[in-house]
């Protein structure tokens, strides 16, 4: 089926986006612009505010034109009360109305949640956007000092059995998964710094750290020191170090909702040398829990029903103290030295609350955001969401979250045709685009650049493997995370082609003989992000979509030096021709010539082909 050049393509007569110059500050005045094409024939141009709740319309004066277009520009009155200033646009033409808000454009007002949206006072970190993460599952990656293997013996047996000494590389046995342990440390991912810098990552999230009896360390046992099997505490003073003398930035994995069954302050096992909450009532740690039946230590509220991590009920003051509120708290004191870490990434974020159902969760994510940014103002605060997460992403809880939502699961539908639950999903390119649209306009734009983009994690299948290992497909993913608004994240391996369906298979031991490494896979993300990395726009710059129907995806990216227009095939027998708007003019060197960065295409004057199951990357 091939692509008509016309059908997709965008055709908006009002543009206004997010950055400079069309939304700048001076001496504390906000200023905004619009493009008005001639055709809309406007007879008058506002920009709506609400700064005290209530209509505000501001009138517009043309300050510029191009052929075919107006400038328009006029003060944004700013809303003293909230963080956050809701605007978006209103033309009146001779035969009625025309509405722009950070979803398109509409003949109507559009509602409060996809305005557009300022953040004055309070703004995620600056250096995030420019960053290409990199998340390690430590136990896999690499083992730097055999000495720790096994640091703790044989782990607490409990109803799972005991841990499991295996040699790297070991198939993995899916009836023993969280008890074998391959000796991957952090020393392991110290010695890899070359190599991560040679791939082009610059920032690490590495999952938890801390004293646990499993593999996958989310049952943590003790939040005040680091696995000896990784090392303990000095490792992590290392690796940090290492990092920050490369330039380089580093996250923790913040597992605060619920804590292991081994931890004193439950203590399930009797291993403990303390009275868990699960002894009974005189334990001092009993109300840390929430028990359905007071009397029945076995009714303990936990997570997802898994019985080795009971819920923290964070509501308890003692327990507000000891993970945010206390000078040393657990929050605070790896941020500090000699750990210095950069942010951190929270999990199940959405479920922390006073009590088991996440009770006040605002109020409970707000005193963890306080101690982040009373530690480290640019502190990383980072919220795990495999859902719509626009209500925590407005600025004022956390920077970003990682973007399942609002960016793998439609990836994912698009390329790999399956949805969150692995069930059949196909999106054309135009749903595509709907579906991005939507979750990017419910966020003020400053955190849509914080938004952690990803295509798989070690709660997900290999993207490799969803896509039935094909590589064209598997390029074409790599290209939008690299080029789509937000912070790409790789997961480990994905740069050689490790496979693997759902945990445990999604965490295999990562392979360091570069024989068996897909190279040319290798190549092309470091290609794309060396292109990142070198290009403003891609890190910082505007979004506007190009072109989106049925097979064939386009879009820009820009800022006042350059723009980037980025075009991908899905249909692996045409071509994808697009004839190119002749609003992109109105963008940075509008004038200019086009050149291709990265991929293949062929352009005439206005139009431009993209081979089957290709991608072009083309800059002016």
């Amino acid at each position: 089926m091939s692509n008509s050049p016309v059908s997709g393509e965008v055709q908006q007569q009002l543009f206004h986006w997010p950055v400079a110059p069309y939304l700048s500050v001076e001496n504390d005045a906000p200023i905004v612009q619009l493009w008005v094409a001639d055709g809309v024939d406007a007879t008058q141009v506002f920009v709506r505010a609400e700064p005290d709740n209530e209509e505000f319309l501001v009138p517009m004066t043309v300050v510029s034109q191009q052929p075919g277009w107006k400038l328009y520009q006029a003060e944004l009155p700013v809303n003293p009360a909230e963080a956050t200033t809701v605007y978006c646009f209103k033309v009146l033409t001779s035969s009625g109305q025309l509405w722009l808000d950070a979803a398109g454009e509409s003949p109507y007002m559009p509602m409060r949640e996809q305005q557009f949206k300022l953040l004055l006072d309070v703004q995620p970190p600056s250096w995030v956007p420019q960053q290409v993460f990199y998340q390690i599952f430590v136990e896999r990656f690499c083992n730097g000092d055999p000495s720790t293997d096994m640091a703790k013996g044989a782990y607490q047996q409990r109803d799972s059995g005991v841990a499991i000494a295996k040699e790297w590389g070991e198939p993995i046995s899916p009836e023993s998964k969280n008890r074998e342990f391959y000796g991957g440390d952090l020393a392991g991912v110290t010695s890899k710094l070359d190599y991560l810098q040679s791939l082009g990552v610059t920032a690490l999230y590495l999952n938890p750290v801390f004293t646990s009896p499993s593999v996958h360390k989310y049952d943590i046992e003790d939040y005040e020191n680091v696995d000896p099997c990784f090392g303990g505490n000095q490792a992590l003073a290392d690796l940090t170090e290492s990092l920050h003398q490369r330039g380089m930035k580093v996250l923790l994995d913040a597992v605060f909702n619920h804590a292991s069954d081994t931890h004193p302050w439950f203590n399930r096992w009797g291993t403990q040398d303390s009275v868990g909450a699960y002894q009974g009532k005189e334990s001092p740690y009993f109300d840390y829990y929430t028990f359905m039946d007071p009397e029945n230590p076995d009714s303990d509220f936990c997570w997802q029903g898994s019985k080795v991590i009971p819920v923290l009920n964070l509501g308890h003051p003692e327990l507000k103290a000891y993970f945010f509120d206390a000078p040393d708290s657990i929050t605070r004191r790896w941020m500090q030295p000699p750990y210095n870490i950069d942010g951190w990434r929270v999990d199940v974020i959405h479920m922390m609350g006073e009590g088991p159902h996440a009770d006040n969760n605002a109020k409970v994510l707000g005193q963890m955001r306080e101690a982040i940014k009373e530690t480290n103002p640019e502190g990383y605060f980072l919220g795990e969401h495999f859902f719509e997460n626009t209500r925590w992403t407005q600025g004022e809880i956390e920077d970003g979250a990682m973007n399942y939502y609002g960016f793998a699961l439609p990836v994912r539908a698009f390329l790999a045709n399956q949805d969150v639950n692995y069930h059949p999903h196909q999106l054309s390119a135009e749903q595509l685009s709907q579906w991005l649209t939507q979750t990017r306009s419910r966020t003020p734009y400053a955190n849509q650049l914080c938004q952690l983009n990803l295509l798989d994690t070690h709660d997900t299948a290999r993207f490799f493997t969803m896509l039935k290992e094909d590589e064209a497909l598997m390029r074409l993913a790599v290209v939008l995370l690299m080029t789509y608004p937000g912070v790409p994240c790789l997961y480990y391996g994905d740069e050689i082609g490790l496979t693997g369906e759902n945990d445990p298979y999604n965490r295999a031991c990562f392979i360091w003989d570069e024989t068996e490494w897909n190279t040319p896979l290798w190549q092309h993300y470091q290609q794309m992000i060396q292109l990142r990395q070198q290009t403003s726009a891609l890190q910082t710059g505007g979004y506007q979509t190009v072109y989106a129907k049925q097979d064939g995806f386009a879009f820009v990216r820009f800022d006042q030096s350059n723009t980037v227009l980025i075009a991908i095939n899905r249909n692996a027998t045409e071509p994808l021709v697009i004839d190119l708007p002749e609003w992109l003019a109105l963008l940075p060197s509008g004038a200019a010539a086009w050149q291709v960065s990265v991929g293949a295409a062929s352009q005439a004057a206005t139009q431009l082909s993209v081979p089957p199951s290709g991608f072009v990357v083309m800059q002016r």
